[in-house]
């Protein structure tokens, strides 16, 4: 079943390439149009808002060739509906035809062309949004950003995804249903992280973290987070030498288990200011969790989460 854009908030058809190209800029992110093919109104576009996502259905109407400079804050999936689009990527060549999709990281620029027959559909999501949402749903987000792979994948009708984003699609937006949007893109961007093929990993409830001894170590530090935490006691508590340890953590998680315990922190300080009410003092958190710089810990959240504590604290105080 293909995707239609139903419930939108624009929809303007029989436009010009370049109307359409200035429609988008704004909305979907900067690029040019280098060229088109035969000159006339034959674009359209579907566009809708739905909570921080901006989703847009269009089709150029003739062959049209782009340019995509790097966008650095944001995501963008792509469905082609209909014809095909061929891609320049980092010196890699490829071909989406009908039914496929792929996901476009920040700072990543291409060149497109459009089939005249082609159509797409596209969802721009934020990268601080993503990156917030794998945290939430319990995945160890590098703290560079979050890559996929370039390999495009066909729909599945069957799919979570799928079935999803048909009716999102479909969601006609109303007054008091902006916590119902919030879920949905919540939702979407679970669905995107399972679909596509990623550098982040598995929850630790899933068996991403196979090796028993480092599973031990895992509850171990989650059972003494607010607590002093030395190699030592790791390698006491798995009986195995301190070597062993920073083997184990290299091996398995390609990180040191310093490293690895910080960002356990920052991620449990994340999910007090995210979700536990009542929080007004930033320092007492931190200090809880052996965060005893308050400068270099606000850079270290900021660089690990994507944003400052007071901006997390701020979003939690408006949801409440």
């Amino acid at each position: 079943m293909p995707f239609i854009l139903s419930a939108c908030n624009y929809s303007i058809a029989g436009i010009s390439a370049c109307d359409l190209s200035n429609f988008m800029k704004p909305r979907l992110g900067e690029h040019r149009l280098i060229q088109t093919g035969p000159s006339g109104k034959t674009s359209y576009i579907k566009y809708k808002e739905l909570g921080p996502l901006d989703i847009s259905e269009h089709g150029y109407g003739s062959t049209a060739k782009l340019h995509i400079p790097p966008i650095q804050e944001s995501y963008h999936l792509q469905f082609i509906l209909s014809g095909s689009s061929e891609w320049n990527i980092a010196g890699q060549h490829f071909r989406l035809q009908q039914g496929d999709s792929i996901v476009i990281p920040p700072g990543d620029e291409y060149g497109m062309l459009y089939s005249p027959d082609c159509r797409k559909l596209i969802i721009k999501v934020p990268r601080s949004f993503l990156h917030q949402s794998a945290r939430e749903f319990g995945y160890l987000v590098p703290s560079s950003q979050i890559e996929f792979g370039r390999r495009p994948l066909p729909f599945d009708d069957s799919a979570t995804l799928h079935n999803l984003l048909n009716d999102i699609l479909a969601f006609q937006e109303c007054t008091g249903a902006e916590r119902a949007s919030f879920y949905y893109c919540k939702l979407l961007t679970h669905a995107i992280l399972k679909t596509y093929d990623s550098n982040l990993c598995l929850p630790h409830s899933q068996t991403r973290l196979h090796d028993r001894q480092l599973e031990q170590i895992h509850h171990y530090l989650l059972d003494n987070i607010t607590g002093e935490l030395a190699i030592e006691d790791l390698a006491r508590h798995c009986r195995i030498s301190r070597k062993s340890v920073y083997n184990l953590f290299e091996r398995e998680l390609k990180m040191t288990p310093v490293a690895y315990i910080r960002r356990l922190r920052l991620e449990s300080v994340y999910h007090e200011l995210a979700h536990k009410p009542g929080i007004r003092n930033i320092t007492e958190v931190a200090l809880k969790y052996g965060f005893t710089n308050l400068g270099r810990f606000a850079a270290q959240y900021r660089e690990h989460i994507g944003e400052l504590p007071s901006e997390t604290l701020r979003r939690q105080s408006r949801c409440a």
